[in-house]
């Protein structure tokens, strides 16, 4: 049995958390699993502030939270002093802190989504392009956490080959005694309320199609609202509700936009915004089905979707494009609606065309149940806190390259500051002169 540190980002799920993402949820994951195991576990959770934490009362006493800033590595030092493991949950931050507080124990480092493929989808949206303290920065991130991880867990198979090159770009696959694990452990997610059993419109009910989470730059929001557009022309029985919005500090113009169109449509669209977490389940259990539109891009095809299982928890028929890897699984299974991505009005007619089918709805909420089960999914988490591997770290080829380039300059520069160099270069002067007087001499 081992202490364990955990790593991740707050607030918990409760009731009354007002903004519910995929990072917290990751961490509430890791930590049921971990909870279960032999381990002692400590939770450390970051926080971009410590206002309005007083509520969550449910988590009280079993983690440390740790306001992000300065003094949050000394603070974190101080939580894990005594641990034998360190382990995060979640992207960015976490794995950052663990990276720098894990020195000489074994680190597991959770990547859960490209963070390359992620920074590639906000350039993207970022008018003029981003700035290079945001590319440094993310790089910066991304680096220590490959260079310092004994085990790396990522969401999808395609993101783990993604991985492994860059694994393999900071040197750590040329030998076994450098390599982490690579493993993919798939998104999993405990809502904290119970799921609503899948239902159909009652007669002369509307369909009532939900759109849920983060307005992320991947999110396709004005192919959306071209869909709704030809679906509301077309159908008077299709309205929509929206948990969720734009991210303070990261990404709005996305949700800033959709609010633009639903204006437009004040009878057929119902924003919510971002919700306490029990008021949020209580509007999705008026919605029939999900909605949920990715952009092109690498973070699709790297990444996976929470708001497709939380589609599934709701009892709602998902309706998706298939650019992911989870997308394409629910979609083999029947446990999805394909949505065509590459024709509007084709996706349009879709859509306009669709009765709602229980026995998708029925199909996604089995997978999340079984496939998708927090048990099942963790359980390469554990074996490997039952038995930790530490791997040796090994020069970036980067690193090794500029060694060599400054080793090369020094050279140069003490040929070129040496007696026989000065001399040298004195008579190849003196004679290019020499030639030149020759030169200028009349025939």
């Amino acid at each position: 049995m081992s202490k364990v540190l955990l790593i991740g980002r707050g607030p918990l799920p409760c009731a009354e958390t007002p903004q519910l993402g995929f990072s917290q949820l990751r961490t509430a994951a890791f930590y049921e699993a971990l909870l279960a195991s032999d381990h002692t576990i400590r939770l450390l959770v970051l926080v971009p502030s410590l206002s309005g934490l007083e509520p969550l009362n449910s988590w009280a006493g079993l983690v440390e939270v740790v306001e992000e800033g300065p003094g949050w590595i000394d603070a974190a030092a101080k939580a894990g002093a005594d641990a034998d493991i360190i382990v995060s949950a979640g992207p960015y931050n976490p794995g950052r802190l663990a990276s720098a507080i894990a020195d000489n124990r074994p680190f597991w480092a959770d990547i859960p989504g490209d963070p390359l493929a992620e920074l590639s989808a906000l350039s993207q949206v970022t008018q003029g392009g981003l700035t290079p303290a945001q590319i440094a920065a993310s790089h910066g991130g991304a680096m220590a956490v490959l260079d310092s991880a004994d085990a790396v867990s990522v969401i999808s198979g395609p993101q783990r080959f993604s991985t492994l090159g860059q694994l393999g770009l900071v040197g750590r696959t040329l030998e076994p005694k450098h390599s982490p694990p690579v493993i993919v452990v798939p998104i999993t997610a405990n809502f904290g309320f119970e799921p609503t059993k899948p239902r159909a419109p009652s007669a002369g009910e509307p369909l009532v199609v939900a759109i849920s989470g983060a307005f992320n730059p991947w999110v396709d929001d004005q192919a959306i609202a071209r869909i709704l557009e030809g679906c509301f022309a077309q159908r008077k029985d299709l309205n929509v509700v929206c948990t969720g919005g734009g991210i303070d500090g990261f990404y709005t113009e996305g949700y800033d936009r959709f609010k633009a169109f639903a204006a437009r449509h004040p009878t057929r669209i119902k924003l919510h915004g971002w919700l306490p977490h029990h008021e949020m389940a209580k509007v999705l259990r008026g919605a029939h089905a999900g909605l949920s539109i990715d952009k092109p891009g690498l973070e699709p095809e790297l990444g996976s979707r929470t708001r497709l299982l939380l589609f599934a928890h709701m009892g709602l028929m998902p309706i998706s494009t298939v650019r992911c890897e989870m997308a394409g699984q629910m979609a083999a299974e029947d446990a999805l609606c394909p949505l065509p991505f590459q024709d509007i009005l084709a996706a349009t007619q879709m859509l306009t065309a669709l009765k709602f089918d229980l026995s998708i709805a029925e199909a996604a909420q089995r997978m999340l149940t079984t496939k998708y089960a927090i048990n099942r999914l963790t359980t390469p988490l554990i074996d490997w806190c039952n038995a930790p591997k530490k791997t040796a770290t090994t020069p970036r080829p980067a690193s090794l390259i500029a060694s060599e380039l400054d080793a090369s300059r020094d050279a140069l520069k003490q040929i070129y500051t040496s007696p026989t160099w000065l001399a040298l270069n004195r008579l190849h002067s003196l004679g290019q002169v020499t030639a030149g007087l020759f030169k200028s001499r009349p025939k």
